[in-house]
């Protein structure tokens, strides 16, 4: 039931009713996210639940709940699929006006509709798709890496490298005769 999120809802009249919006949509219905993600068969069943409160709190639609859902991302690291969770609490305000607002509960992010009339929307027509995925993209990290405790190869591999040579080896040191050359010329002046 993904239709909540695509299709353009009334956010006054939803606050105003205290509503709520429990919905469960595919990875692939937030492209954005999708296009991050490690396509496999895996990936493509990944579905994104989403629970909303919507409420009003002064002259703003204000919008709390919980993501649940992950990704399946590569990891910079080892070069692995792992599967990334996305879940934790979402808290956004959504406003008409482009000022601050006093009194927003504490991580809290402010959304203007500054542009709406350019745009065709207003609080009376507004699509949650874009808003959700746009949270969902910031819970992405930039460099994706499998967290502490979990085995990664590519940790692994940091400890394999020794700084010292072996015994009876030659070491090369390449620019040794480039070093001769400055030394011998700053003699002769």
């Amino acid at each position: 039931m993904s239709g909540a999120l695509i299709e353009h809802v009334n956010l006054r009249d939803l606050a105003r009713e205290a509503a709520a919006i429990d919905v469960e949509a595919p990875l692939s219905a937030f492209g954005r996210v999708a296009a991050l993600a490690v396509t496999d068969s895996l990936a493509s069943e990944s579905v994104i639940r989403l629970s909303l409160r919507i409420s009003l709190l002064q002259d703003v639609i204000l919008l709390a709940g919980d993501l649940e859902g992950s990704v399946s991302l590569t990891c910079q690291r080892c070069m692995d699929t792992m599967d990334y969770s996305l879940a934790g609490p979402i808290t956004l305000a959504v406003s008409e006006e482009d000022e601050e607002v006093e009194g927003l509960p504490e991580g809290c992010e402010l959304v203007s509709l500054l542009d709406a009339d350019e745009l065709g929307l207003s609080l009376d027509e507004v699509c949650l798709l874009p808003l959700v995925e746009d949270e969902l993209l910031l819970r992405i990290p930039l460099v994706p890496m499998h967290g502490e405790g979990v085995t990664c190869e590519g940790r692994t591999r940091t400890g394999e490298f020794s700084v010292t040579a072996e015994p009876g080896a030659e070491i090369t040191r390449p620019f040794s005769a480039l070093a001769n050359l400055l030394s011998g010329k700053g003699k002769r002046h």
